[in-house]
């Protein structure tokens, strides 16, 4: 009769190698997609809304550029992993789009690194009040 003892020691850390680890890694990478989708929505709507209400057209588009980037360091974000798209025109009447995309990570592991791999954009549309007075 053949002694099996000792089998258990080799298939215990191929387990955990080959499929604990893993599922680990992805469970802990989840949350992070709809966290930078939620950041992005939220950033556009203040971008918009910054620059609808700005001055200038041009003071508009640093006032939303200055939302996006207070948006991801509100939530420990690096703004350096969003960036925003302008559409429209600043006159009354007209509409100013923010387009604001952001890096999805594909693989988080806390404390060492994040593999980014795809970009998610979400935007908003914001109208330029008709009656409003221009500079």
């Amino acid at each position: 009769m053949k002694d099996e003892r000792g089998t258990v020691a080799v298939e215990l850390p191929v387990a955990l190698g080959l499929f604990l680890v893993p599922i680990a890694l992805l469970v802990i990478t989840i949350p992070a997609w709809p966290e930078r989708q939620t950041v992005a929505r939220a950033a556009a709507i203040e971008a918009a809304r910054s620059a609808v209400l700005a001055g200038s057209l041009d003071e508009g588009i640093e006032n939303g550029n200055a939302a996006v980037a207070q948006a991801a360091r509100n939530y420990g974000l690096d703004p350096e992993q969003f960036g925003v798209v302008w559409d429209g025109g600043f006159g009354r009447g007209q509409s100013i789009t923010a387009r604001v995309t952001v890096r999805m990570p594909a693989l988080v592991v806390p404390g060492l690194t994040a593999v980014e791999a795809w970009s998610w954009t979400a935007s908003h549309t914001e109208r330029v009040d008709d009656y409003r007075s221009m500079p």
